[in-house]
């Protein structure tokens, strides 16, 4: 089995330079303010584990592996030198092996991976509980004592987070190859100016064939800065608009005072805040090129900002640096309505005004070709398939929207053949001349596509042909039918007059033997057009439109007709 390892950390405070300040100290005496053994970065704590305590004394203990004892020993920790608090033996933060552990050894200490035999490859990582804000210091660095002797795949690690852990960027790797307690100052620009900020040790612990004790260990971690001039920024209270919906670009103007002095080319710039009001991850939204102690910053809020009622807005400056007070009051961006259309069913071409619904939440209006309100009108939009949308604004006067496609399919084309006149006393008969066949008629004295011309009685009656296609669109035609009052005429009396000529288009004359009583012209829908006296014998028709006619006259008791084409 391969020899377990041992490790120990220690910082010292001393060595700073004067005008730093401390932000953030750690020492493990009097309780940690370290997470231990989190998952970040895939961290576990299977093999090894973070620990916090003051044990410096190794020891020997057994691990089994495959069903087989091996005895191992831990080497003492290394002390800690003068100047660390607590030293020789002060708390500290360290790796230790489960197998030492387990074995009632708790100094320094690690089982190296052999690859997955009996200890596989694992990482171990802890970070700092609670962010620290470096809001108002530049030059931020952070400051630790540590050692670990380790190998090449067994190494410390330094992250850091600028977004509560969310995400992790490695500062500094192999921490290694180190058995005595060392200290060591680290430093980024990436730290300066924010309001949370972590850090993060990981230790990494891969396949090796060989490796040397102590493990990683930490002590006197100390977090510095460099504090701003006691320059300040009041970003002002009064943000217009307030409250405004997402998706929405907004353009405002924020207003901020000064004091200080703010040297030649320094840029002021107006920072939005995540929707809890943290600027962890600002948003530049405007700038400034000023050295003024008061401005305006035209700000750009972008539409794509996401839906919050925690949102803030501060002014900030480069030169010097300098964070300013935010706006005091939360800015609301107001999340759309969700808003949804159900799919439209086909309609046809030859059908009516179609209600349309599905829409929600109700409330909404349609638009679209073909609508009028909430109706659509296929013989409008023609065929084809048409895009409609469903708008909708809530209490908010947030507006969203749903688009569905209406499909209108061509209706058929019906025609029904013209019928010639009939007496009241004939008897009934099957309608024909429908295109296409096997429709549907109806109107008055008609039954089951038979017409009886007694039931339907004397007059002109109007015969409606109907026609459903293959894809349930129906289309219609319509045509007249005269029902002559014949009970009491001979043959003779039934042609009692004649129209010359026939077709016409200017004059038409009255030839009879019979004395008639008045003249009645009547087009095809049964509308009476021209009426005339027995004095006249003739009448003009050259005003009227080609087509066919019906002339009704009058013998006394007995009505009779004859159809007239006009050309």
């Amino acid at each position: 089995m391969k020899k377990l390892l041992l490790s120990f950390t220690c910082l010292s405070m001393s060595a700073f330079a004067i005008a730093q300040t401390t932000i953030y100290q750690e020492n493990f005496e009097s309780g940690n303010s370290f997470t231990l053994n989190t998952p970040d970065l895939g961290g576990a704590s299977t093999y090894n584990t973070w620990l916090v305590n003051n044990t410096y004394t190794g020891g020997s203990g057994t691990l089994v592996c495959m069903g087989f004892p091996f005895t191992f020993t831990v080497p003492n920790t290394p002390s800690q030198p003068g100047g660390i608090t607590g030293a020789p033996s002060s708390t500290y933060m360290h790796i230790s092996a489960q197998a030492a552990v387990s074995s009632g050894v708790n100094c320094a200490s690690y089982i190296p991976s052999d690859g997955g035999t009996c200890v596989s490859d694992e990482t171990n990582f802890a970070k700092l509980t609670s962010p620290i804000s470096t809001s108002g210091y530049t030059g931020v660095s952070i400051d630790f004592w540590w050692m670990c002797a380790g190998s090449t795949t067994g190494f410390g690690e330094l992250y850091y987070s600028l977004d509560n852990g969310v995400t992790w960027t490695l500062k500094q790797t192999n921490f290694n190859n180190v058995t005595t307690w060392s200290q060591t100052s680290i430093s980024d620009p990436a730290w300066d100016n924010q309001s949370s900020l972590l850090f993060g040790f990981r230790f990494v612990n891969n396949t090796s064939s060989n490796a040397a004790d102590p493990s990683f260990s930490i002590d006197e971690i100390l977090v510095t800065g460099v504090a701003s001039s006691s320059n300040t920024i009041t970003t002002s209270t009064n943000i217009v608009p307030a409250v405004w919906c997402e998706g929405q670009t907004i353009t405002t103007q924020v207003n901020f005072t000064s004091t200080g002095t703010f040297n030649a080319g320094n840029v002021y710039t107006a920072e939005l805040s995540d929707a809890t009001g943290s600027f962890a991850a600002p948003t530049n939204i405007g700038t400034l090129t000023s050295s003024s102690n008061s401005g305006l910053i035209t700000a750009l809020i972008p539409g794509g900002t996401p839906a919050g009622n925690g949102y803030r807005i501060r002014v900030v400056s480069d030169n010097p640096t300098t964070v300013g007070s935010d706006n005091g009051s939360d800015l609301f961006i107001n999340a759309l309505p969700t808003v949804m259309q159900a799919p439209f069913s086909d309609v046809c071409s030859t059908g009516g005004v179609v209600n349309l619904v599905g829409g929600s939440p109700s409330g909404g209006s349609y638009s679209g070709t073909g609508t009028s309100g909430s109706q659509f009108d296929p013989s409008v939009s023609g065929v084809g398939s048409f895009p409609l949308t469903y708008s909708y604004t809530d209490g908010n006067g947030c507006a969203n929207s749903a688009t569905e496609s209406i499909t209108v399919i061509q209706g058929p084309t019906v025609t029904l053949a013209p019928y010639s006149d009939v007496c009241d006393t004939d008897p009934f008969f099957t309608l024909t001349g429908g295109n296409p066949s096997n429709g549907t008629y109806s109107g008055p004295g008609v039954t089951a596509g038979v017409f009886n011309p007694s039931s339907a009685g004397v007059g002109v009656h109007t015969i409606t042909y109907t026609f459903t296609d293959g894809n349930g669109c129906d289309g219609t035609a319509f045509e007249t039918i005269t029902v002559n009052d014949c009970a009491s005429l001979s043959e003779t009396s039934l042609n009692s007059f004649q129209l010359m000529p026939n077709p016409a288009n200017s004059k038409v004359e009255i030839v009879t033997s019979g004395k008639y009583d008045h003249i009645e012209l009547i087009d095809m829908q049964g509308r009476v057009l021209q009426q005339h006296g027995a004095e006249t014998n003739s009448f003009d028709v050259s005003g009227l439109s080609g087509g066919v006619y019906i002339v009704r006259v009058k013998f006394g008791s007995s009505m009779h007709e004859e159809r007239l084409i006009i050309r």
